[in-house]
């Protein structure tokens, strides 16, 4: 993705494995990070190189609160929204929470990213989209029998 440099780049759910990786590319190539994250799966010390950096912030915030969807949002250029709750067997356990956090965020994520004027919104899905196919690199044309709860 080629941005001006510097913009403003929101990354939810960036405190996680995958997050502060995506944080840490922005960050590297001279660019605003905001990471959002409510450390319910992700590790605080993923970003702690980042802390305390003048282009760095972190809210902690989750996306079921549009308040803080809203916050994290303002003055940002582009979403990179990876806040998400994985899991098939969790969202078998706890499907409420799975709908709360994965589609109930997602839609407070484009809400707020719509008022506050994001130029580019950027969303990322699970692997598990691609089923049970072995191949590698997976791949659109490949799927094999995606995971779900019931068969």
């Amino acid at each position: 993705m080629s941005l001006p440099v510097p913009s403003k780049v929101l990354i939810t759910g960036g405190a996680g494995f995958i997050g502060s990786h995506v944080c840490d590319g922005f960050f590297a190539a001279g660019h605003h990070v905001r990471c959002m994250d409510n450390f319910a799966t992700s590790k605080r010390t993923n970003i702690a190189h980042l802390e305390g950096h003048e282009r760095f912030e972190l809210i902690e915030g989750d996306i079921r609160s549009r308040e803080d969807c809203a916050r994290a949002s303002a003055g940002i250029d582009v979403i990179v929204h990876l806040a998400a709750l994985g899991s098939v067997p969790r969202s078998i356990a706890d499907p409420i929470t799975s709908h709360e956090v994965n589609l109930a965020g997602f839609l407070h994520m484009l809400q707020a990213a719509h008022t506050a004027g994001v130029r580019r919104f950027v969303f990322a899905s699970s692997s598990s989209v691609y089923g049970d196919s072995k191949e590698l690199p997976k791949r659109e044309e490949n799927i094999g029998s995606p995971s779900r709860p019931m068969r």
